[in-house]
């Protein structure tokens, strides 16, 4: 009688599935990562490893990461089931994934050889939902003794985040030996460079650029100042200072920030997100598709004026429904104009550039689509019967509407 009860009991347990093991949150790694000791490491792989850190810390990203081992050496990899985008390089033992849902989960892993003949497993988690946050762990792997001991004193001199408002972005090393941070405060970036010597990190290089957004007073008009390298500012000096500057960018506005950065730190993209920066023409342009369908646009360029001291800069932010102009909280347009001389520039409203009546393109109803190639813009006036688009022509100093309204158009983006 009771061996036929074991038997039906073990048949019973067969039947119900075992739970997933749960999620831990960010602040649950951060506040106890340095007490726990990973064991039954059985080897120093990145894939071992891996596997054993996401036993002791399990998140979404890291079972993506995982997911992404078992299938080799892939680059740019995105899984249309889970959502998830990555790269796994099998040869310089990296892994990078971004988590496609409201979360914005990243996990960026790598290790490297000690001096001492153990090994060194660095693992980012990070989340990029509007405000980035990112978790630096670093483990000394004991072959020995087949565990993982955190090694807070390899990272140590990497800056702490001490205020709420400051931000940083990591970028561990898929080739050679040094780990990149960017860190946003106020209107301060500092770019840093750590290098590996073979027990910890230290510092190589420090860059700090000042994105002051406080207007200055110059000859009775209020302008604000353009840090850049060279004989004149790029499209991506002008992206730095809508987006680069420390303060809390909300929501969408957020989210192209967290793109813009990730792109310029070559760091791979969630696949319902695609930016692109084109300095020979001057254009930046960045989408986002939403979990509901929807489509937001943002796009900027500049304009070289004959005089060859000024530039027009435009910026424009458009959401969709269904091809339709949404309109939302962020969404309109604006125009700047830059100095050579004075290395800044002020908005400027768009009557102050452009030669003839502008009184019909108000933000809550108009799209300007900027050009990549060309020098003229398309404003689209969604209205209840369709689209009104009229073309801004360049003449080298400033816009001329022409009034060749096309009425009625089909809505469209």
């Amino acid at each position: 009688m009771m061996r036929l009860f074991l038997t039906l009991v073990l048949l019973v347990s067969g039947l119900i599935p075992a739970q997933a093991q749960p999620d831990s949150s960010l602040e649950e790694i951060e506040q106890r990562w340095a007490d726990v000791t990973i064991r039954d490491v059985n080897d120093d792989s990145l894939p071992t490893m891996l596997r054993a850190f996401d036993r002791t810390w399990h998140t979404a990203a890291g079972s993506d990461a995982l997911d992404m081992v078992t299938k080799g050496n892939a680059q740019g990899m995105h899984h249309e089931e889970s959502g998830y985008s990555g790269l796994y390089d099998v040869r310089n033992g990296y892994i990078e994934v971004f988590f496609d849902d409201e979360t914005c989960e990243t996990l960026q892993a790598c290790c490297r050889r000690c001096a001492d003949g153990h090994s060194l497993l660095i693992v980012m988690l990070g989340s990029h939902a509007g405000f980035d946050k990112e978790l630096l762990l670093s483990y000394d792997y004991d072959p020995q003794a087949c565990r993982l001991t955190p090694d807070e004193k390899a990272i140590d001199g990497l800056p702490k985040v001490t205020d709420l408002n400051m931000m940083r972005i990591h970028e561990l090393p898929q080739t050679g030996d040094e780990l990149e941070v960017v860190e946003y405060y106020g209107d301060d970036v500092t770019e840093y460079r750590f290098a590996w010597d073979g027990s910890k990190f230290g510092l190589s290089k420090k860059n700090i650029q000042c994105y002051d957004c406080v207007p200055v007073e110059i000859e009775g008009e209020y302008y604000i100042q353009v840090p850049f390298e060279g004989a004149e500012p790029t499209i991506a000096d002008f992206v730095d200072i809508y987006f680069s500057n420390g303060d809390v960018l909300p929501e969408m506005l957020g989210d192209i920030r967290s793109a813009w950065h990730r792109y310029r730190m070559n760091k791979t993209l969630p696949s319902h997100t695609t930016f692109l920066l084109d300095k020979n023409s001057g254009y930046m342009r960045y989408e986002r598709k939403w979990q509901d369908g929807n489509l937001s646009v943002a796009e900027m360029c500049y304009w070289n004026c004959t005089d060859r001291r000024h530039k027009v800069v435009a910026q424009s932010i458009a959401s969709y429904e269904d091809g339709t102009f949404l309109c939302g909280q962020y969404d309109g347009y604006s125009f700047s104009l830059y100095d050579a001389e004075t290395r800044s520039m002020k908005q400027v409203e768009l009557d102050d550039i452009c030669v003839g009546d502008v009184s019909l393109f108000d933000c809550s109803n108009t799209v300007m689509q900027l050009p990549r190639t060309g020098k003229d813009i398309i404003a689209k006036k969604y209205t209840e019967t369709g689209v009104d688009t009229e073309v801004l022509r360049w003449t080298g100093n400033k816009f001329r509407t022409k009034g060749n309204k096309i009425l009625n158009v089909k809505p469209n983006n």
